[in-house]
């Protein structure tokens, strides 16, 4: 879950089935809000409107708009990076198919909830204190790290260049994936195609892949 600092709420678990039920009701109706309108927009008054509830049962459940939207969010960024993960029995050093299958993973749960992950991104840009900066740090330091210690475990195997910096390449992978999903997924008028979303990750990850690990040999073509 998330650190605790002062920017970050903490949640407030409900006692009872019922009000367990009130809260997803809550989450489910400001998903649709949030998508809907974005972050600035969305007040809470849409919410309880959408959720057909009062004031009083949302501030039972949520301290304010951050809070429900955080909520909504972690789930999501959570399913992305389990969706992303190298996977069990392949080698450590995966093959560029390998490669391209998990980006396309990654980027059609992420074309999934794309409106979501744009509020997301609205928010954090509010500035140092703003809750969601907390959040998008902390999610984007997660992907960093577990592509740095891949790296760095190849490099210890003589399996990548000791000139390469794992750390940077890690942060230009994040980086180059970010500004992919943002342009092609969260700002477009509709939803990617299957074979959009897959033209898309084969070229992120062979890039990526090419660019770390050198080209890829092509199999000779056998003759006439």
């Amino acid at each position: 879950m998330l650190e605790t600092d002062d920017s970050v709420l903490e949640p407030l678990a409900p006692a009872t089935a019922k009000g367990a039920a009130m809260r997803q009701r809550l989450l489910n109706a400001s998903a649709r809000v949030f998508a809907r309108k974005g972050y600035e927009a969305t007040r809470v008054e849409d919410i309880v409107k959408i959720a057909r509830t009062s004031y009083g049962n949302f501030y039972r459940h949520f301290r304010n708009k951050d809070e429900i939207l955080l909520a909504v969010l972690q789930p999501l960024v959570d399913e992305i990076y389990v969706a992303s993960k190298r996977r069990i029995g392949r080698s450590l050093k995966a093959s560029e198919a390998e490669f391209i299958e998990n980006t396309i993973a990654y980027l059609k749960i992420y074309a999934r909830h794309r409106k979501l992950l744009r509020v997301m991104r609205e928010a954090a840009a509010r500035g140092e204190k703003a809750t969601f900066l907390s959040l998008y740090v902390k999610e984007r330091s997660r992907f960093v790290r577990r592509t740095t210690t891949w790296l760095t475990r190849l490099q210890g195997l003589g399996e990548l260049s000791r000139e390469l910096d794992p750390e940077m390449a890690a942060e230009v992978l994040g980086a180059t994936m970010e500004q992919v999903a943002y342009m092609k997924f969260d700002l477009a008028s509709g939803d990617p195609s299957d074979a959009e979303i897959e033209h898309i990750g084969s070229h992120c990850a062979k890039v990526w892949y090419r660019g770390v690990f050198g080209a890829v040999k092509e199999d000779p073509v056998a003759p006439n």
